[in-house]
């Protein structure tokens, strides 16, 4: 199998590593990635070449989501399987099912871990599946191959899965986020309660700034979720007063 990641940047490498062990992989960046490439065994290629693989793989900042598809659509195979990782799915998931030509099969995908979380292994840990538009046959290979690598494999809707990631994803990094900037480090007299959240943090710390903007106001269910958390901490605080 022919698999072609676009975006090369974290977690495109870090799934290409992945990747390269089942099949062959063709990525590409808008930043002259060769070499790097080259160190992990996969072949670094043009946008268009990318794109005309059996399977497409994008892994690029949302805000750049809607640019690259109407760019690629016309170097698609007409029964390619292309995938998003983007940890918001009503949003890639409209936006596929949109702009990608009716021959093409469309699967959302968030894998649940990342290059920090999964430093050791991805044994175990989840990724999301959503059906946008593919035979249930193929969605059955999908599930499969993901669980070859070892995955928890889970079936939900679009809409489902922004509500919760609402706060198993954007109201955690808002916390972690709060936590990083207001100086809270690591220290010797720390309890077991303590060191996992800051663990936390360290799992976060490499995130980008739009990374964070973007879970956090593309999200529709994330405003509320913080909300409800602000006015409880206003209340707690309230009460101690």
């Amino acid at each position: 199998m022919e698999i072609g990641v676009i975006g090369f940047g974290s977690f495109g490498k870090f799934m290409a590593k992945h990747l390269n062990t089942k099949a062959e992989v063709f990525v590409f960046d808008i930043v002259d990635k060769e070499k790097e490439a080259k160190e992990i065994g996969v072949k670094f290629v043009s946008l268009k070449e990318a794109a005309s693989k059996e399977v497409v793989i994008i892994s690029i900042p949302m805000e750049n989501l809607e640019e690259v598809l109407i760019t690629i659509r016309d170097s698609l195979q007409k029964n390619a399987l292309v995938l998003d990782v983007c940890s918001l799915k009503m949003f890639s998931c409209e936006l596929m099912g949109k702009i990608l030509p009716k021959g093409v099969d469309i699967v959302g995908t968030h894998p649940l871990f990342g290059p920090n979380s999964a430093s050791n292994s991805i044994q175990g840990m989840k990724i999301v599946l959503v059906s946008v538009r593919v035979s249930n046959g193929r969605l059955e290979n999908v599930k499969s191959f993901c669980k070859s690598f070892g995955l928890n494999v889970i079936l939900v809707s679009a809409e489902e899965h922004d509500r919760q990631m609402a706060e198993s994803q954007a109201l955690t990094h808002f916390i972690g986020q709060a936590i990083k900037n207001s100086g809270v480090r690591r220290i010797e007299l720390s309890t077991i309660t303590f060191d996992k959240l800051m663990d936390v943090v360290d799992i976060i710390g490499d995130d980008t700034r739009a990374l964070f903007n973007n879970m956090q106001t593309m999200n529709p269910f994330a405003k509320d979720a913080r909300e409800k958390f602000l006015a409880e901490l206003n209340k707690i605080d309230g009460d101690l007063k």
